[in-house]
């Protein structure tokens, strides 16, 4: 996909229920670059989740990751890249990340680096018999 498209695409998060974008790269590595647009801003989900998370108590863990991300993603006009969010499968957590993020692009502009595959219609995180592991086909979103 070209800068044009991925311009279109987020131009088009204004009129869908879900403003929300999945970049996923084949190789695992990113080295994104997102055309330059007006209100944008990369968010570093793991250090954001485990600065908040530091003093609650572990059991109480989903109750508070939600609030903590909308702590920082709060304004309508932004765009969000949300980069390293390895931290939304730790089994800990107990939260569907693809939940968490459908929910908050809702009301926010997300862009979501995914840290691990999309094939056959399906996102996939860590290999199958991993604690993190992780899949889900039916979500909202574009995936690019």
């Amino acid at each position: 996909m070209n800068i044009n498209s991925i311009k279109n695409e987020i131009q088009e998060m204004e009129h869908v229920w879900h403003k929300l974008i999945f970049l996923c790269n084949r190789d695992g590595r990113f080295n994104t670059t997102i055309p330059i647009i007006d209100h944008f801003e990369k968010v570093n989900v793991n250090l954001i989740l485990s600065q908040g998370l530091i003093n609650k108590a572990e059991n109480k863990y989903p109750l508070y990751v939600e609030e903590i991300l909308l702590n920082t993603i709060s304004h309508r006009n932004k765009v969000y890249l949300l980069q390293h969010i390895d931290i939304l499968f730790d089994p800990v957590l107990q939260i569907h990340p693809i939940r968490l993020l459908e929910n908050i692009s809702k009301t926010y502009k997300l862009i979501v680096e995914w840290p691990g595959i999309y094939r056959d219609d399906q996102l996939s995180y860590a290999e199958y018999g991993h604690p993190e592991y992780f899949t889900c086909r039916e979500f909202e979103g574009k995936v690019i």
